[in-house]
């Protein structure tokens, strides 16, 4: 049986990967593809088997993850500036997650909606411009009702393109879902302080 720490490295590459497609989406206008796929993937798998399986991977493998491991190494490791900006968004994410947490009216309208564009994937691709659209609505809908919301940076001229922004509110309703599943196996913000040694030592034995 894998360590709760395990549990927690794994959903907080989760965390990161959002950030970082969050901060690619932003600055370029484009993300990492596999990556992208892989973070959207993780918000309808609402009833995994394993861990790995919300990321469509195994028992230390999970090659969709890779930019949010790359992501994770780099804010634990304290290495560059460009960290600080992600480990910014993860929190954030953590913060809104718990904010959603505690609010059973918008968790049972999120679980709704993610219910039927469950059943609208017969006829489009999660990664179609609707349903990225959809996703992005959900998250308008639910998580920016909430006084705090993340702020995003980058060039202005992708954070006017609609096609972008509902990519990053898709991006960010995946490290919504990452945020909640680390809860969901112990995860606590203080762990990113106390914990960083355990946790890089954890990482590197995933990859």
């Amino acid at each position: 049986m894998k360590s709760s720490f395990y549990k927690q490295t794994i959903a907080l590459a989760g965390i990161l990967q959002a950030a970082e497609l969050v901060e690619q989406l932003a600055n370029t206008g484009n993300a990492d593809l596999d990556s992208f796929t892989t973070s959207l993937g993780s918000i309808l798998k609402t009833n995994p088997g394993t861990i790995e399986e919300v990321y469509n991977g195994q028992v230390n493998f999970m090659p969709g993850l890779e930019l949010g491991f790359s992501a994770l190494r780099e804010v634990l490791e304290q290495k560059n500036k460009q960290g600080s900006q992600r480990l910014r968004y993860a929190i954030g994410l953590i913060h809104l997650q718990g904010r959603l947490q505690n609010n059973q009216e918008l968790l049972d309208i999120l679980g709704s909606r993610l219910d039927q564009m469950q059943s609208r994937l017969d006829h489009f691709e999660l990664t179609h411009e609707r349903s990225i659209a959809s996703l992005a609505s959900i998250y308008e809908d639910t998580l920016s009702t909430f006084r705090y919301r993340i702020q995003v940076t980058g060039n202005a001229m992708h954070l006017q393109n609609p096609l972008v922004v509902n990519k990053i509110r898709s991006v960010l309703l995946a490290g919504i879902r990452s945020a909640m599943l680390w809860r969901q196996v112990g995860g606590k913000r203080w762990h990113f302080i106390f914990y960083r040694k355990k946790l890089l030592a954890t990482l590197n034995s995933i990859v």
